[in-house]
């Protein structure tokens, strides 16, 4: 026997403002659409469709008023976005979890004594991309050159990424919300986002981006840290335009720890003593800073050594190219992998060192892990046991 729900009119408007209808199928339109006009009431079974559909949780759809959800992150993102006026319940969705997480390490390390990062917000005042560079370096303890001791972008990645958690930056990376394949992040809602705290500065990659992507935006939210100012990156295309001074400034930021401005313009005059063409010289650049060939003709832009048109162009290709690998990829079936190797991927391994410390103490509850984790007992210890240490 059906049962049919009365659904507050508040509710309802609340819910069709918050859903992306483009993404959803027509069962799904069609419910939302005949409640909104009256001709139907729904059913519970058809609200459960329409909750896992468009990802607002179950409970809110028995409310009276609709909740108040903390969106002030949206005012930092990089660039005036339509699509972002209602961002989706998954960014929505993967802020609230990493709050959670960043309350918690914020929490456990004023219960231990620990004093609050001076970095934070300390580069406020410095205009100067380079000096601001150079400041970046000493506070992750890297060399100008770092990047030679590097293979490639993804080791990289995973070398300014420990430097950071180093540091006391959490950094988190998913592709996903919590571990459902079916909610994936949409790489052009955001590429990563950046939340202060004096304590427990996080960063969230979009692990959908490319690996020079995802290198780029990293060490870009980290220079926001540093300004002391929360971020949602969302320009794919860094074209300048449009772009708040502190945006341009942590662009120039990570651009000169990728590729220092010496190392570059040295480089740059042997290749075009061999006679290379610009986009040639940018692709051996690449290659030698261990970096993306938009970053690369970002700085060429930046010195004026190639016009704005050129960039743009280099820059729309590449992410032309790694799409046409991703959909490649997809339609070879490849993905997947290891679930506990992937999981450990995602989440920041000094944070999760700390949790499982805390949960050996009895400090924390396992309900509390497995909620922070995404987690439940069984795949709590295992994934203990892949980032290392385990429980016992």
């Amino acid at each position: 026997m059906q049962v049919n729900v009365n659904i507050s009119p508040e509710i309802l408007n609340w819910v069709l403002y918050q859903t992306q209808f483009k993404k959803l199928n027509d069962q799904i339109v069609e419910y939302l659409d005949s409640w909104h006009r009256g001709k139907k009431e729904p059913t519970f079974n058809q609200i459960e469709k329409v909750s896992k559909a468009t990802g607002i949780p179950l409970g809110y759809f028995f409310l009276q008023t609709p909740p108040v959800e903390d969106t002030s992150l949206m005012e930092f993102r990089t660039i005036d976005s339509i699509s972002l006026d209602t961002p989706s319940r998954n960014l929505m969705d993967t802020m609230h979890d990493m709050e959670r997480i960043q309350d918690w390490v914020r929490d456990h390390l004023i219960s231990e004594g620990d004093s609050s990062l001076t970095f934070v917000g300390d580069l406020k005042s410095q205009p100067d991309s380079i000096m601001f560079a150079q400041h970046v370096r000493e506070i992750l303890d890297i060399k100008t050159d770092w990047y030679t001791s590097c293979k490639n972008a993804e080791e990289s990645f995973s070398y300014i990424r420990t430097a950071m958690s180093n540091a006391g930056t959490i950094v988190m990376m998913s592709g996903i919300v919590e571990n459902n394949t079916h909610r994936p992040l949409d790489i052009d809602e955001f590429r990563a986002f950046a939340m202060v705290d004096e304590y427990a500065p996080l960063i969230f990659i979009n692990s959908n981006d490319s690996t020079n992507g995802k290198l780029f935006s990293l060490l870009h939210e980290f220079a926001h840290i540093c300004i002391g100012e929360n971020s949602l990156f969302n320009d794919r295309y860094s074209t300048g335009t449009k772009v708040k001074k502190s945006e341009t400034l942590c662009n120039a930021v990570a651009a000169e720890i990728l590729v220092p401005h010496q190392d570059f313009i040295e480089a740059w005059k042997t290749c075009e003593d061999n006679n290379h063409d610009c986009k040639e010289t940018i692709k051996q650049l690449s290659e030698k800073f261990k970096c993306g060939i938009t970053v690369i003709a970002r700085k060429a832009y930046d010195e004026n050594l190639i016009s704005h048109s050129i960039y743009t162009e280099i820059a729309k290709l590449a992410i032309s190219l790694y799409n046409e690998s991703r959909k490649k990829k997809k339609e070879r079936g490849e993905g997947g992998g290891d679930f506990y190797r992937t999981a450990a991927s995602r989440i920041d391994k000094r944070f999760f060192n700390m949790l499982v410390g805390s949960v050996k103490s009895g400090r924390t509850l396992y309900s509390d892990a497995f909620r922070l984790t995404n987690t439940n007992r069984s795949t709590f210890c295992n994934l203990a046991e892949a980032v290392g240490g385990g429980l016992n």
